[in-house]
C-alpha cells in the first residue's frame, strides 16, 4: 500500500489556529520551559574566569554554577517533553485549557513518563551516535526514524499496554517508514522562525516554540490516524476476501450416499 503525503501547510495552519485561540494558556504552559532554558543557558555559559582557568592550571575549569546551569537545562528538556505530551492532547481535542502550570509538570506526574523519557533519550542518543560513526547522513535519518518514540511510549502507557523502551523505538521506526523525508522538510520549514527567534534575542520564542510543538504534535496525530486507517482497511480487505472452493474438493460421505441413492433409484426394476 502506498504512503500518503501529508499536507504540511494544513498541519501547521491547524496548530497556528489553536495557538492563537488559546495563546495565554500555551504561554503559561511553556513559561517554566522558557525560564529553565534561559537561566540554565546563562549559568552554564563560559565566563571570563573560564578562559583564565584554561591558562592557570590551579583554577577549576568547570564551576559549580555551570554545573547547576547544565542540570537546569536537562530539567528543562524533561519539562519540555511533558509539555509536548500536552500539545498532542490539544491536537487530539482531549485537552481542557485550565491549570497550565500544573499541566506543564506532566512529565513528573507519572513515573513511567519520567523514566521512559530518560531511558528512550539515552538509547536514541547511543543509536544515533553509532550510526554517525559511519556517516553523518545515516545518523540524521535514524534520528528522524526514532523521533516519535516518546509519543508512542506515552500512548502505550495511557492505554495500559506494557511495551519496552526498545519496542517504542522500533514502532517509531516502522511508523516513520516512508515519512522521514516529509518530516525532514517540515523541520526545515521552521528555519525562518528560528532566525526570527535569534534576531529578537529569544523574545519571539514565546510564540514560535509553542507553534512548533503543536505542529509536530499534529504531525504525530495525523501519522497515527493514517496508520490506524491503513490497519483497519487491511483487516476489512482480508475479511471481505471470498474463500475460493477447490475444484478438486473431495466428495463428502453425505454426497456419496446421495449419489448412491440416485443410482439405485435409476436402476431398472426386475
Amino acid at each position: 500500500m502506498g504512503v500518503d503525503i501529508m499536507n504540511r501547510a494544513a498541519l501547521k495552519l491547524d496548530a497556528k489556529s489553536l495557538l492563537n485561540a488559546h495563546f495565554k494558556f500555551f504561554f503559561l504552559l511553556f513559561l517554566p520551559v522558557f525560564i529553565l532554558e534561559l537561566v540554565g543557558g546563562f549559568m552554564s555559559a563560559p565566563r571570563e574566569d573560564y578562559y583564565d582557568a584554561q591558562l592557570n592550571a590551579n583554577m577549576p575549569v568547570w564551576s559549580g554554577e555551570q554545573t547547576l546551569g547544565t542540570i537546569l537545562i536537562y530539567v528543562g528538556a524533561l519539562v519540555s517533553m511533558g509539555v509536548f505530551f500536552v500539545c498532542v492532547d490539544a491536537m487530539r481535542q482531549k485537552l481542557t485549557y485550565d491549570h497550565p502550570f500544573q499541566k506543564s509538570m506532566t512529565i513528573f506526574n507519572n513515573v513511567d513518563y519520567f523514566l521512559g523519557s530518560i531511558v528512550i533519550y539515552i538509547l536514541e542518543f547511543i543509536f544515533v551516535m553509532l550510526w554517525m560513526i559511519l556517516l553523518i547522513v545515516p545518523g540524521i535519518i535514524k534520528a528522524m526514524a526514532y523521533s516519535q518514540s516518546f509519543f508512542i511510549y506515552r500512548d502505550a502507557v495511557d492505554c495500559g499496554e506494557k511495551i519496552s523502551y526498545l519496542d517504542a523505538i522500533t514502532r517509531s521506526r516502522k511508523l516513520m517508514d516512508g515519512h522521514k523525508w516529509e518530516y525532514f522538510v517540515m523541520a526545515l520549514s521552521f528555519i525562518g522562525w528560528g532566525l526570527l527567534v535569534t534576531v529578537t534575542l529569544g523574545i519571539a520564542a514565546i510564540w514560535v516554540q509553542p507553534y512548533m510543538a503543536l505542529s509536530f504534535a499534529n504531525y504525530y496525530r495525523e501519522l497515527v490516524d493514517e496508520h490506524e486507517a491503513e490497519v483497519t482497511q487491511e483487516a476489512q480487505t482480508i475479511n471481505n476476501t471470498p474463500v475460493m472452493a477447490s475444484e478438486n474438493q473431495p466428495t463428502t460421505t453425505e454426497d456419496s450416499s446421495d449419489q448412491s441413492d440416485d443410482h439405485s433409484n435409476d436402476a431398472p426394476k426386475e
